[in-house]
C-alpha cells in the first residue's frame, strides 16, 4: 500500500512539473486592453489546437510542447467591430516560482507590449521594468527572441529571463502558427 502510494505521488508530481510551464489565466483583461490596445471595446476568447502544427512548432521552438498545452487562447480585441490585435498568457518558471507573461500583439504578430501579470522574483521591479519588457517591442516569430541573442538580461536574474524571453517566443511561434 504505502509503495502504491509513494509511486502515486511520484505519478502527480510529474504530471503537475510538466503541466507548470503554460497553464495561465489572463488576470487583468480591462487593464491589459488599455495598456496595449487603447480605445478598444472588448475581447473575444478563441481557443486553438496545435494539432498537425504540433512539430512544426516544437521545432522551430527547439523543445516540446508542454503535456497539457493541447490548446491554446488567443484573445482577439475589438475595437469598433474589427479585430485589431491578440493578447495571449503563458505560464514559465523563473528562479523563484511561476512567472505569468501577458503578450500582446498586432494582426501582423508583431509584439504592441509585454507584461509581467504574476512572479515572485526577487528582481520583479527590474523583470517589470520598461528596460527589460521594452526588448521586446516590434519582435515577431522570426526573430530570434532569445537571452544572449536579441534579448539582454536582467543581471542577477538570467533563469526570469530566459523564462520569459521563452515565453515569449513561444507564444510568438504558436500565433505564427495555428493563431
Amino acid at each position: 500500500m504505502r509503495k502504491h502510494l509513494i509511486s502515486t505521488a511520484v505519478l502527480v508530481l510529474a504530471i503537475a512539473t510538466n503541466a507548470f510551464a503554460s497553464l495561465c489565466v489572463w488576470r487583468k483583461p480591462d487593464q491589459d486592453i488599455k495598456q496595449f490596445f487603447p480605445g478598444a471595446d472588448t475581447y473575444k476568447t478563441e481557443i486553438k489546437s496545435p494539432g498537425s502544427k504540433r512539430a512544426a512548432i516544437e521545432k522551430r521552438l527547439g523543445r516540446k510542447l508542454d503535456a497539457d498545452e493541447s490548446e491554446f487562447k488567443f484573445y482577439r480585441i475589438i475595437d469598433g467591430g474589427k479585430t485589431i490585435g491578440t493578447i495571449m498568457t503563458h505560464l514559465g518558471k523563473g528562479e523563484y516560482g511561476a512567472i505569468e507573461t501577458v503578450v500582446a500583439v498586432d494582426n501582423n504578430g508583431k509584439i504592441k507590449g509585454i507584461g509581467i501579470q504574476r512572479d515572485r522574483e526577487k528582481k520583479r521591479a527590474e523583470l517589470r521594468g520598461d528596460k527589460f519588457l521594452g526588448q521586446f517591442d516590434g519582435k515577431t516569430a522570426g526573430d530570434p527572441v532569445a537571452v544572449g541573442k536579441d534579448i539582454k538580461p536582467i543581471p542577477g536574474a538570467e533563469k526570469s529571463s530566459e523564462a520569459v524571453a521563452f515565453s515569449v517566443k513561444k507564444l510568438l511561434v504558436v500565433y505564427d502558427e495555428i493563431g
